[in-house]
């Protein structure tokens, strides 16, 4: 997963559906400070983040890959404080994959009617899919946090060095 932040106005960003928590954009573009304009085409953003993506909004947009899937995280505006929400449902889909697999296989044994492999293989493929998106949703908080840690000693220190001259 990539955590990849971009300092830039939407230009255009058009609503394909909103459902269960979660609204999917096409043909979002973004025009950043040099001038240039970057196509990231669909993304995937949380509800609590729908708003962010209209065309005219300026800020630092963060945004990931994940599994093949584009989706914003994060939005600071320009001079004001940060907004952090994960778009969740494919991970909540996994997990309840897994859920309910493992326990088609727990029925299974116990009814003592031998060791299904479908489910069990489907079992284990969507534990294995829903732990890499959980661990890719803590990497990127990680990494976020580290940024702003190092943005904020590096904007104390250049206050510091500003106090001194």
């Amino acid at each position: 997963m990539m955590n990849r932040p971009i300092n830039a106005v939407v230009v255009t960003a058009r609503l394909k559906r909103a459902a269960i928590g979660e609204r999917v954009y096409s043909d979002v573009t973004l025009r950043r400070r040099d001038g240039s304009e970057q196509r990231l085409g669909r993304v995937t953003a949380p509800e609590s983040l729908g708003d962010v993506l209209t065309p005219g909004r300026e800020g630092c947009f963060y945004f990931h890959d994940m599994m093949g899937a584009q989706g914003l995280h994060a939005y600071r505006p320009v001079g004001g404080s940060e907004r952090i929400a994960f778009p969740m449902l494919v991970e909540r889909l996994f997990a309840l994959l897994a859920v309910l697999n493992l326990a088609l296989v727990s029925a299974f044994l116990a009814a003592e009617a031998g060791l299904p492999l479908v489910p069990l293989m489907l079992g284990v493929l969507a534990t294995t899919a829903w732990a890499t998106c959980r661990g890719c949703r803590e990497a990127v908080l990680h990494d976020m946090r580290f940024e702003s840690r190092v943005a904020a000693s590096r904007s104390h220190r250049q206050a510091v060095m500003r106090s001194h001259a």
